[in-house]
């Protein structure tokens, strides 16, 4: 191809065999606007400067005069002396096509073993495989003639959040445009505030305004971006007349060129636009990287409009806005669909997130017929030349009707912008991985992801490399600091990999994964080091981490990258889709929804808010049992940490060895793994509902409505935290064989206070239904059925102050009511200050299978019992002179956790003071 576009938005470089081809002329003007492939100062861009370098090149010239000894290579006029002298690039020695390359290799007695380090020389004789390059055309000039009836040619737009293929993109541009998530093009002119993007995960928000150059349609001049992925941050940028400002929760950011803005939620810059561009010469950018694989770019110019692309994923739950409902569909994402199924997209003033509020106006019908003839002429003539036929057609529009050719470059930027210039892709197709493949220089972060797509064809013998970074200036193998930034081998005989990392004080630090990667099978492997943790994922789960990366490695601009490296025998494998960029903040966790997800070792979900009082809801379907304990949720303070300090299990959930009985985990103040097993069997094969409650000092644990287990120890909680790590199952452990479904996590209100049961409810052990207020005088009243008797007492309800204790101080039971043994007849405490566990019982049994009115009065010295309106149990006056009253708030048990509960069933049941 004449020109070789990498993915990655860097200019391009060219085939020297077209280049003679082609008039001199149209060659001093590609190596213009290549200066970033050549850097090369202006004087020799020139045609004769480019025919000096074709003809003339030399040691001198390489060296000397500024340019890059790689351009000289690509143009394939220089030998391997050329750019062998003082000031050279060593890695440019790679590139040399037919030479023989020095390369560094290990000459230990372990020769293929990475973790050794020698200065061997060997040969190799292959030549280097530069990865992922797709052709571009190049543009026409501008007045080349008139543009009608013809048939374009189309680029597809690459994305730049995930390496999944799922991530799509949003274009809004000019006055405005859009290209939605699904690639139809859809245009809105009126003025107002409108969603862009309205999901349960992200909102992003736009303003339109009418631009005073063309009163007959408006212009997007500021968004803004909230949601759940915000956490409760807002982004609000603004371009108010050419001058753009950018807001972070109403504080300004990003205020000088260039700079940048970080946190544990979002990563921002502001810089040139998408590359050296000359059309970017006077422009200004941004970036703005979220959670989730969230992306947004902006281009600021000198007029008064932003243009913007949003990136990211398909989420669960509905999508909609001026980019469309995302839904694989571009039918319904026509102006015409979206009011039809009612999704104007207006923001209400409430819900605004800016400063001022713009009242939406209905969207002027407006087409290309509305031009002058002659406009039209002038505007295809300057348009002419884009890539896209939507943005084709757009400038087209936009120039015939303003007359700006702004609008034309903006177009054109646009596209660049689309290229996500902010990541490397090195390889795009499959590559068979051999000795020494150089793939090409990066600029390297301390803080990055690396994906690619792994296919081992087999197990060899000795330690076999499949992808190496290596900093400069000597660009070694091992063990120095940068010298593995990262490196990929599979071990001896295996297809297990050995991943490497620098930090700071080792050079040779990593994480390997238990598994092995499958023979024959592709698998998407991710390397992410962010924070103090170095991770290692197959897909999305997590099969390796790594907390000792506090320190990390300060990366050069000028990282070479090899699969495989020149030190190791190449792997038996294809790479493909080789991702490298700066990481992007763990994403907001993303519970599992209705469809059931069959639970995988190491599925992370993402980061979540925890509280300190809390309620876990799910689904689980189990469908067998493992030998061991087998994982099945895990909510982590620390990426890389199981158990042992308080926030390790918050909570974490489990099914015991060879059972589906549940091991509840929630760590509490004084004691990291304390929690809640309930006795029962979780059903084979059936959807039981369970819930995990902490509120006030009690932990319960329910099956659907029956709750089966309690710990009334956590008077003392963990506090809430941010950036909690969510599993489902954890890396830990074997996974549950089990489906989840339905998984809800929420801050939890507490227990009612003062609200007591009312339906009728069938008594079970360990029941906590809240709180009353403490008082000495009271009255207690309650409806109660039995249906059986128990062999030993059975407990009704229980009031008690301490809720480790069952009796017999004061405040213990505050009242406490059972039935005797093998009886009916009710056995009531009170306790006073003299004595915690007085009372008085009725004599009389209630009736079996019968409502009885109960009530237990305290008041005037004496506690009085009633059945119905029947006094069946009263004290002597002024017993109870000395009634004891609670110095804090009242736990009420329906039934206590001490003894079995009552075989009857209770309702109406009230409380007051008196």
């Amino acid at each position: 191809p004449l020109v070789v576009w990498p993915t990655e938005g860097h200019l391009p470089c060219f085939s020297y065999l077209c280049l003679h081809q082609l008039p001199m002329k149209l060659i001093a003007s590609l190596l213009f606007r290549s200066a970033l492939c050549f850097q090369a100062p202006r004087e020799l861009q020139s045609p004769e400067a480019l025919s000096l370098l074709q003809l003339q090149a030399s040691a001198s010239s390489c060296v000397n005069s500024g340019v890059d000894p790689v351009a000289l290579l690509q143009l394939g006029t220089a030998s391997s002396t050329v750019c062998d002298g003082e000031g050279s690039d060593p890695m440019s020695l790679l590139q040399l096509r037919g030479q023989r390359v020095v390369t560094e290799v290990c000459a230990c007695s372990k020769k293929s073993d990475p973790l050794c380090d020698c200065d061997d020389d060997d040969d190799d004789d292959e030549d280097p495989t530069v990865g992922s390059k797709r052709p571009r055309k190049s543009r026409k000039g501008k007045g080349k003639g008139k543009r009608k009836n013809k048939k374009r040619a189309t680029t597809t737009t690459t994305t730049t959040t995930t390496t999944t293929g799922k991530a799509m993109t949003c274009l809004a541009w000019g006055d405005p445009h859009f290209e939605t998530f699904d690639g139809q093009k859809m245009n809105y002119y009126g003025p107002g505030e409108y969603y862009l993007v309205q999901s349960p995960v992200v909102m992003v928000q736009g303003k339109y305004e009418i631009n005073p150059k063309w009163p007959k349609a408006a212009v997007m001049t500021s968004f803004a971006v909230g949601g759940a992925v915000m956490r409760g941050h807002r982004l609000v940028v603004e371009n108010n007349k050419g001058v753009a400002k950018v807001l972070y929760d109403g504080e300004p950011i990003l205020q000088e060129f260039p700079s940048s803005f970080n946190n544990d939620l979002i990563s921002a810059r502001f810089d040139k636009t998408v590359s050296d561009h000359k059309r970017a010469k006077n422009k200004q950018g941004f970036l703005f990287l979220l959670p989730n694989d969230i992306t947004l770019a902006v281009l600021q110019y000198q007029g008064q409009y932003i243009d913007l692309t949003i990136t990211m994923p398909r989420f669960p739950g509905k999508i909609d806005g001026h980019c469309g409902n995302f839904n694989g569909n571009k039918e319904d994402d026509t102006r015409e669909a979206m009011f039809g199924r009612g999704t104007s997209g207006e923001v209400k003033e409430g819900d605004s997130m800016f400063t001022t509020h713009v009242k939406g106006q209905k969207s002027p019908e407006l087409d290309i017929s509305d031009c002058d003839p002659k406009a039209i002429e002038f505007a295809e003539e300057h348009c002419d030349g884009l890539d896209s036929e939507v943005h084709y057609e757009a400038c087209v529009f936009d120039v015939c009707l303003t007359g700006d050719l702004e609008y034309e470059d903006s177009e054109e930027d646009l596209e660049e912008l689309a290229e996500g210039w902010w990541v490397h892709r090195l390889v795009d197709k499959p590559m068979q991985l051999k000795r020494g493949s150089y793939l090409g220089k990066v600029q390297g972060f301390e803080e990055f992801e690396l994906s690619l797509d792994i296919t081992p064809k087999s197990k060899q013998d000795g330690w076999r490399s499949i992808f190496h970074m290596t900093d400069g200036p000597l660009y070694k193998n091992c063990c120095e600091e940068g010298n593995r930034v990262p490196g990929l081998w599979f071990h001896k005989k295996s297809t297990r990999l050995h991943v490497r990392m620098s930090r700071t004080g080792k050079g040779n630090d990593g994480c390997d994964p238990k598994e092995e990667l499958p023979v024959g099978e592709t698998t998407t492997v991710r390397v992410k080091v962010q924070g103090p943790y170095m991770v290692v994922f197959f897909a999305d789960r997590v099969v390796c981490v790594s907390g000792n990366f506090a320190k990390k490695y300060s990366p050069g601009k000028r990282m070479a990258a090899l699969g495989g490296d020149s030190w190791h025998e190449a792997a038996d494998a294809t790479i493909a889709n080789v991702l490298y960029y700066k990481a992007r903040p763990f994403p907001i966790g993303e519970l599992i929804g209705r469809v059931p997800v069959a639970l995988q070792r190491g599925q992370f979900l993402g980061t979540i808010q925890t509280f300190e009082q809390f309620e876990l809801i799910f689904d689980i379907k189990p469908s067998g049992t493992q030998k061991n304990w087998a994982s099945i949720l895990h909510f982590t303070k620390e990426l890389h940490r199981n158990h042992g300090e308080e926030g390790d299990r918050i909570p974490g959930i489990w099914f015991r060895k060879d059972s589906t009985k549940l091991h509840i985990r929630v760590s509490r103040k004084g004691k990291a793994n304390d929690g809640c097993d309930p006795k029962e069997e979780v059903p084979m094969n059936k959807v039981t509902r369970v819930t995990v409650k902490l509120a006030g000092p009690l932990l319960t644990v329910k099956f659907g409505n029956r709750q089966v287990c309690a710990n009334n120890r956590y008077s003392d909680k963990v506090p809430s935290m941010q950036n909690v790590f969510a599993y489902s199952a954890d890396p830990w452990y074997l996974p549950a064989l089990a489906e989840l479904s339905n998984v809800e996590y929420q801050e939890s209100k507490g227990y009612p206070h003062g609200e007591l049961i009312e339906e009728p409810t069938k008594l079970q052990r360990n029941v906590y239904v809240g709180t009353i207020d403490p008082v000495a005088n009271f009255e207690l009243s309650f409806v109660l059925n039995p249906s059986g008797t128990r062999k030993g007492w059975s407990n009704i309800l229980h009031f008690t102050e301490d809720m480790t204790r069952n009796c017999c101080k004061p405040g213990d039971r505050v009242p406490g009511i059972w039935f005797f043994k093998k009886t009916t007849r009710l056995h009531i405490r009170s306790s006073r200050d003299a004595k915690g566990n007085d009372g008085c019982d009725p004599k009389e049994q209630l009736p079996m299978n019968k409502d009885t009115q109960v009530t237990v009065r305290q008041a005037e010295g004496k506690l009085v019992v009633k059945f119905g309106d029947k006094v069946v149990c009263e004290t002597k006056a002024g017993r109870y002179k000395d009634a004891y009253k609670p110095k804090d708030r009242v736990a009420v048990y329906v039934a206590d956790p001490w003894h079995e509960a009552a075989d009857a069933t209770i309702s109406k049941m009230t409380w007051k003071e008196l």
